[in-house]
């Protein structure tokens, strides 16, 4: 059965009150649709049992269960199954590319590519990669506006080039990035391709083989799915090239104490009990998504679609408030999808957030783990500076929109009647 967006809030428990909440925070995590929580519930007390550990039925089911999960979800980025590994989100898989499979063959002389666009987790971990293994680390070049310069970006990349990373969705400008052009010129060079897509998973289309993308990280918890579990799918014969993450039951062959042989694929980074119930609300949350429909477009389309007028509908109304700077997306740029990033004259972005907390509208404040992006983007080249963000999803109304701009507007109305009782 398809379901129409914007979701009603009976399918959003936590939206199902008699004064509805206005959520506008699932950049950073997204709400749950009773589907998903059912799904989960379920598990736990039906289908609960050790994964790949018993002989017996219930523990067989389990198995079959978080396999079936393994499949769907890669086959939601167009990845191969073989190649996708449950982790605890975007950073673990990120990190595990750069620990397993970085550094362990670049060496000095080799260069790594990445952006100062980039949300921390897919900045610091090539820093360490420098810095352990004496490669030299580049950053591309950004626009005033904090839009990656394609030109400049291109340009560094070269025959010494090892990797390239880089987000597919920027989580404050709200714009996508040109990983395709990027990425075929890496390619071309015999570079590794790294993407994040913790932003672009849960609002697009996405297909890994399109994107010449070696390894894609992203996360359920920002794409109505359960907390503590993401995938990192990556090409299985790079993946036969990266070493063991993490050592433990699950991902050995045989231990002895003349020493130990791990298994291939997939299991090799698996190590522990895995997160069954979570992969299992994992796959839920992607069956859901193919079940929206929206101005004729079904699934993942459904949802940019919505996610595009939802947008533009905010950044119209919040452009036209008088004291605000909208930082993302950017003036010069169209409107991709649902973040809304901003700065009030004469308030701190964290203030503002409490004025419309007060007023019912939730929001996040500060660097949204983009430090270097909000330095360039401050006139005064102040580090930290910092912004407020208003990010939606498919559950997200046009009238949360203008219940955003109306709290704006009354945020720097009272910020002007203080100054002027203040002077």
């Amino acid at each position: 059965m398809l379901t129409m967006l914007p979701l009603p809030a009976t399918e959003v428990p936590l939206l199902d009150q008699d004064e509805r909440p206005c959520y506008l925070d699932s950049a950073a995590t997204s709400l749950k649709p009773r589907a998903v929580i059912d799904r989960i519930t379920r598990f736990y007390a039906e289908e609960n049992a050790p994964v790949h550990r018993g002989v017996y039925e219930l523990s067989q089911r389990a198995t079959d269960l978080y396999e079936q999960a393994r499949r769907t979800v890669a086959a939601f980025v167009g990845a191969d199954p073989e190649g996708l590994v449950f982790t605890r989100g975007t950073t673990e898989g990120l990190n595990l590319v750069a620990r397993a499979w970085a550094e362990e063959h670049l060496k000095p002389g080799d260069e790594l590519i990445a952006s100062p666009q980039e949300h921390h987790s897919n900045f610091i971990p090539w820093q360490e990669v420098a810095r352990r293994t004496g490669a030299t680390l580049h950053f591309a070049p950004l626009r005033a506006n904090g839009t990656l310069d394609l030109d400049g970006t291109l340009a560094l990349i070269g025959r010494r080039t090892k990797l390239v990373a880089m987000a597919h969705v920027s989580n404050v400008l709200g714009i996508e990035n040109p990983a395709r052009e990027v990425f075929a010129a890496a390619k071309a060079v015999g570079a590794v391709t790294v993407l994040d897509g913790a932003q672009s998973v849960p609002t697009r289309p996405v297909d890994v083989a399109d994107l010449e993308c070696d390894a894609l990280a992203f996360s359920a918890h920002k794409m109505l799915g359960p907390t503590g579990i993401g995938a990192l799918a990556v090409r299985p014969a790079l993946l036969e090239q990266m070493t063991v993450y993490q050592t433990g039951g699950g991902m050995i062959e045989r231990v002895a104490v003349e020493g130990t042989t791990f298994l291939d694929g997939f299991a090799r980074y698996e190590a522990g009990t895995p997160n069954a119930a979570g992969a299992v609300g994992f796959a839920a949350a992607c069956d859901y998504l193919d079940t929206l429909t929206y101005d004729g477009r079904d699934g993942m389309e459904a949802v940019a679609a919505y996610e595009h007028a939802w947008g533009q509908h905010a950044a119209n109304q919040v452009r036209a408030i008088e004291g605000v700077r909208l930082i993302g997306p950017p003036d010069d740029c169209d409107v991709e999808g649902g973040i809304v990033a901003l700065q009030m004259d004469g308030l701190h972005p964290h203030d503002l957030a409490v004025l419309l907390d007060a007023q019912g509208v939730m929001c996040r404040a500060g660097h949204h783990c983009t430090m270097p992006l909000h330095a360039h983007l401050s006139d005064s080249g102040a580090h930290p500076a910092t912004s407020l963000r208003a990010s939606a999803y498919v559950y997200n109304t046009l009238d949360d929109a203008d219940r955003l701009a109306e709290a704006l507007r009354f945020a720097h109305k009272a910020l002007t009647r203080r100054t002027v009782a203040a002077g």
